[in-house]
């Protein structure tokens, strides 16, 4: 009888034991953001000759922006690093990122985040189409791509768009060196999207 009490007593005992273990293991996700830098005004940058513009905050897949950091084992696959997440969502850092930029080279009298309270003669608008690791064997990189599109607010007319897009070797491998080659990746995207508008329009006007 005694020796059945102990072994019920020594069941429960290694039980208890089990589930303290398992719970001392438990992983909570790190958080991570898109570390842009602070910009100084555009060398080239001239006094404003356009109006003021308003950039919408862009759109972005569920998948990429959900979330969890995205990787590509191949090209038809999607996996997703369950326990790095953005800690900041990328279309929230991108559009504002984007914003200063263009504050950065001057092409406009004011550039807002919001529509209340100014009379915008230009709409930003546009998407983030892909933000992730990409694997190749040994290989691994990051893409950004991002589509983006100016529209006349009176007439409703696109003054200009253009996508662009930048691959970045990860020379870290770690997911910090992922995210240091998004954050490069996204910085030149950028760029190239507001040379791209500044080129078209100020040859405009």
């Amino acid at each position: 009888m005694y020796e059945g009490c102990f072994r019920h007593q020594l069941a429960a005992f290694v039980l208890c034991v089990t589930l303290f273990s398992g719970c001392g293991k438990v992983r909570y996700p790190t958080n991570y953001v898109l570390d842009f830098p602070r910009l100084a005004p555009h060398a080239s940058a001239q006094q404003p000759t356009l109006g003021a513009v308003v950039v919408r905050e862009f759109r972005c897949p569920q998948y990429l922006c959900g979330g969890r950091i995205v990787f590509r084992p191949s090209p038809a696959e999607v996996g997703f690093y369950e326990f790095h997440r953005w800690g900041v969502d990328p279309r929230e850092s991108i559009t504002l990122f984007l914003a200063n930029t263009l504050r950065a080279r001057s092409i406009f009298t004011y550039v807002a985040s919001q529509e209340g309270g100014i009379t915008a003669a230009y709409i930003l608008t546009g998407s983030i189409d892909r933000l992730e690791e990409v694997d190749r064997g040994r290989a691994v990189h990051v893409e950004c791509t991002i589509a983006a599109q100016l529209v006349d607010a009176e007439t409703g007319s696109v003054v200009w768009s253009d996508t662009a897009s930048e691959a970045v070797a990860v020379q870290k491998r770690n997911i910090t060196g992922v995210v240091n080659s998004l954050t490069a990746a996204v910085q030149i995207t950028v760029e190239r999207l507001v040379s791209s508008m500044a080129n078209q329009l100020l040859t405009q006007h």
